[in-house]
């Protein structure tokens, strides 16, 4: 065996081991977790609760969403619709349901001409301060409750805790881009789920979150992170969350879905976006998402790059194997109890197309500069 060989190998090997660690004893506490069991009845305490949801040209989204959260079965909530200066008639939508339902609040936000483009941030602040209760219950405007008990059972999930983390799949479409935005929601509930349980929390999703408004304040808000126009959901909980006040919530009641985007071009713009919020990220969850990105790809990239060198044939390949084996396992779980059995079938498949997602973002991670939310 070469030297270079054996560097290869040594590398495949530390991959293997990092990968291990991850999939055999991080990722099976969330995977494996049952639900807690959950009172649908009227007798269960019902603390008020704010729904905010920010909203900057969503006419349509909210004239086909909205209805699904305002007739949530909860006997105290409102549900405020913060209008980000928009140019269509999301306005005007918002004050037709008004007409229906009166828990439903609008905070129009005008501005300047010159000062639009503040950010999401802006929109849910503002919204945080009209808030009436304390309870913030957190989602988009294009995004629709799998059931009428969303606000119950995550207030009941949330208990005396002040943070809990809810679940946003992406809709189904047929096509190869749909079903692969679908694993990359999966695969990153899986990780902010399993840190969270391990009492590492370190993202939620902004829209299904849930956290207390005196919190909020307590804080200081976004202003930690004001010079990024994302992170209103990951650096907000990154920066609050911590073992004793986190909860994760799997219940299929409580899921949150939105419409995935349809073209690379979008997708692509959504998700450098996001990623670039990971720099801001506490030490720990940075070293501990890096090992477990260069891992992953690692693994497939050093056990390819081993297999054609002709070094350790069998060993090399019964270990891809057997991760294979083992991700199937635990994916699997997540994925029946996220209700995305189609998907595995595919994680094979998907699990080493992921290599390529690193490769993709890894430019606007270096760069590390956001656009605006919309």
């Amino acid at each position: 065996m070469s030297i270079v060989q054996g560097i290869i190998l040594t590398l495949f090997c530390g991959c293997a081991i990092a990968q291990l660690l991850y999939w055999l004893i991080f990722f099976p506490r969330i995977a494996f977790k049952k639900n807690a069991k959950l009172n649908q009845g009227g007798n269960t305490l019902a603390p008020p609760v704010s729904v905010v949801i920010c909203a900057f040209n969503e006419a349509e989204n909210l004239t086909e969403r909205l209805q699904g959260i305002l007739e949530q079965d909860y006997p105290n909530f409102e549900v405020l619709v913060v209008d980000d200066g928009s140019t269509d008639e999301t306005l005007k939508v918002v004050r037709d349901f008004q007409g229906k339902f009166e828990h439903l609040q609008v905070l129009r936000l005008d501005y300047k001409e010159g000062e639009k483009g503040l950010g999401k941030k802006t929109a849910l602040s503002n919204g945080i301060k009209s808030a009436r209760h304390d309870l913030l219950l957190l989602t988009d405007a294009d995004c629709s409750p799998t059931s009428k008990y969303w606000i119950k059972e995550m207030v009941q999930c949330l208990g005396e805790n002040d943070v809990a983390l809810g679940y946003g799949p992406y809709e189904y479409r047929p096509g190869v881009l749909n079903a692969f935005v679908r694993f990359e929601a999966l695969y990153t509930a899986i990780q902010y789920m399993a840190f969270a349980e391990w009492g590492l929390p370190y993202m939620g999703v902004g829209r299904n979150l849930m956290y207390r408004k005196s919190l909020f304040f307590k804080v200081g808000g976004f202003e930690s992170h004001k010079d990024v126009a994302s992170g209103d959901d990951d650096l907000f909980i990154n920066q609050v969350s911590n073992k004793n006040n986190t909860i994760t919530v799997l219940s299929r009641n409580t899921f949150m879905y939105s419409p995935p985007k349809e073209t690379f071009a979008g997708y692509f713009r959504q998700k450098s976006r996001h990623v670039t919020t990971g720099k801001k990220y506490r030490r720990i969850h940075q070293f501990m998402l890096g090992a477990l990105s260069f891992s992953h790809a690692g693994f497939y990239l050093f056990g390819i790059a081993a297999l054609l060198m002709g070094s350790s044939i069998i060993f090399v390949g019964i270990s891809l194997l057997l991760m294979m084996f083992l991700k199937l396992i635990v994916f699997g779980s997540f994925f029946e109890k996220t209700d995305e059995k189609r998907l595995i079938p595919l994680i094979p498949l998907l699990d080493v197309f992921f290599v390529a997602y690193y490769f993709t973002f890894m430019p606007a991670l270096l760069r590390g500069k956001t656009g605006q939310w919309k």
